[in-house]
């Protein structure tokens, strides 16, 4: 055999298949490029439509926020104006306060503000219904023997909405508010600790000394895994313990310092003296001054009701203004 002839044909294989090797390398290399290429454009693309809903989205917020800011800051002046004249008398803005709140609530740009009444045996408490179909979070504070407000807005408001109550007289409160979810048998105030209180025992109210845990630790500590620190409507009827919690709703007041939002509130403020007089004036203008609530539907007497309503956080304004 000639092994030089075989040698040489070896050679000739090698060669062929060092090419075809090459070539297939070649071909492959140009595939990856061509699809990191192609990659690349869809993912810039992606990223421009992406880029163009983003903006729409924040255009629309920007509209959304204007148009609840303007309507808030209409109100404010409106409200401004009338309690001009009682910015150094605090007598005189508790005995006339209603007057321009029912004034400004007339204005055409409030038109579009649903606000319900939901009566119970002896007063009226008050709640604007969601737009959108999220479970809402309702936080009574005091009970007072009387769930009938409760359970007609539960009728109405969507599905899982959830509903904690609290008040110091366990007897008939408990039963009452155990229909429509958790009960608490304490007072809830702006401190922890035993102090007395008016409650409701049989038909009349009395002083008696009840334990108190303070709003914060109640919202954060007690009720937190089931809202995440936003409320939708707190109900205050805390029998003269609202004056200390007037702080609470300051812009950077407690409610700030710990992430705590209210859309909406009802509050009671019972028989005050002068010198609660004086600090009922002094949360109203801050209240103006701070430009995150607006009040409305006042009922006065020898206390004064108003029903809160935050324009200032936008989870808020989409959920019930907008």
């Amino acid at each position: 055999m000639d092994y030089s002839l075989l040698g040489s044909s070896s050679s000739g294989m090698s060669q062929r298949a060092q090419f075809l090797i090459l070539l297939l390398l070649t071909g492959t290399c140009l595939f990856l490029l061509l699809q990191m290429r192609s990659s690349n454009v869809s993912r810039d693309n992606s990223s421009f439509h992406k880029g163009q809903n983003s903006a729409g989205e924040k255009k629309k917020d920007v509209v959304e926020k204007k148009e609840f800011g303007d309507m808030y800051n209409e109100w404010n002046e409106c409200m401004m104006k009338s309690v001009s004249k009682y910015r150094n008398n605090h007598t005189e803005l508790w005995g006339n306060l209603w007057k321009a709140v029912q004034e400004c609530e007339k204005l055409p740009s409030l038109a579009t503000l649903k606000i319900l009444d939901f009566s119970n045996s002896d007063e009226t408490k008050r709640s604007i219904l969601p737009k959108i179909q999220e479970p809402s979070v309702i936080v009574t504070l005091g009970v007072g023997h009387d769930t009938a407000a409760e359970e007609k807005i539960q009728k109405v408001l969507p599905p899982g909405s959830l509903f904690f109550g609290a008040d110091p007289i366990q007897d008939i409160n408990e039963k009452l508010y155990t229909k429509l979810g958790l009960y608490f048998p304490f007072a809830v105030g702006a401190n922890a600790g035993m102090s007395q209180a008016d409650v409701l025992i049989g038909n009349a109210y009395t002083k008696k000394t009840v334990v108190h845990v303070d709003l914060i630790y109640f919202l954060k500590n007690i009720i937190k895994k089931r809202c995440e620190f936003f409320y939708d409507d707190v109900w205050i009827d805390a029998e003269g313990a609202e004056y200390d919690l007037f702080p609470f709703f300051d812009n950077g007041g407690e409610l700030d310092q710990n992430q705590i939002t209210f859309c909406m509130f009802n509050m009671e403020v019972h028989n005050p003296t002068d010198e609660q007089k004086k600090l009922f004036h002094e949360f109203t203008l801050r209240i103006l001054r701070d430009g995150r609530y607006a009040f409305f539907r006042p009922v006065q007497a020898s206390h004064i009701r108003l029903f809160y309503v935050n324009f200032d956080d936008q989870r808020c304004a989409k959920k019930y203004i907008l």
